[in-house]
């Protein structure tokens, strides 16, 4: 494991490449929609990547017992990422203030990474699913989204980060998964864990706005 020092030092070359990504859709005078969204993507996956990879590495020099009140991880989580919880059918429920992002181009691992620290930090127990049904739902309307296209949409990180401590595997013969959007102001995305019988009690509430 490297020291202090020399992790720093490494974070310090990444936020470097970040920089350079950022100068570079600075720096562009293209009018092409497709190079500005490619630069945008570029960057944004570099400034991601940064932040997971901070996120594992920093955490290792936490002196035990000694983190401060600015740092309370289940609390900070909660306020910055979202919340979870297990429902009264015996859901697992996922609240996450942000949307899925675009993967048209590039994607990052924020978001699996924020679900696997939802989980780790939850201090409850949580159900196990041998199959399962995934159901993800956006909120958010024509101007505030990061792709209209369910296949620009980046949500394969969900079922990797619930596999092994929610869902058994994430094969198609045990994993059954839907994607839905629900025009709303309020911006942000649900996540739904369930028997695959009970699916169709969840589409019928959701479409009565139930949820």
């Amino acid at each position: 494991m490297l020291g202090f020092k020399e992790t720093l030092s490494d974070l310090q070359n990444d936020t470097v490449k970040v920089m350079q990504c950022l100068s570079r859709l600075l720096m562009s005078n293209s009018e092409s929609k497709v190079v500005v969204e490619k630069k945008i993507d570029d960057y944004l996956c570099e400034l991601e990547n940064l932040c997971v990879k901070s996120r594992g590495v920093l955490d290792g020099f936490r002196m035990s017992g000694e983190v401060s009140e600015d740092y309370i991880p289940d609390k900070n989580l909660a306020e910055v990422t979202g919340s979870i919880e297990v429902t009264h059918d015996g859901w697992l429920h996922i609240t996450l203030n942000t949307l899925l992002p675009s993967c048209k181009y590039k994607t990052s691992n924020y978001i699996g990474d924020t679900i696997s620290r939802l989980i780790k930090y939850y201090g409850q127990d949580l159900p196990y699913f041998e199959d399962a049904f995934l159901a993800i739902v956006e909120y958010c309307n024509n101007e505030n989204h990061n792709a209209l296209d369910n296949d620009n949409k980046g949500w394969k990180m969900i079922p990797n980060s619930l596999k092994g401590s929610v869902i058994s595997d994430d094969s198609q013969f045990v994993l059954s998964i839907g994607l839905f959007a629900k025009m709303s102001d309020d911006i942000r995305c649900e996540i739904y864990v369930m028997p695959p019988e009970e699916g169709s009690v969840f589409m019928d509430l959701l479409a009565q706005n139930m949820l």
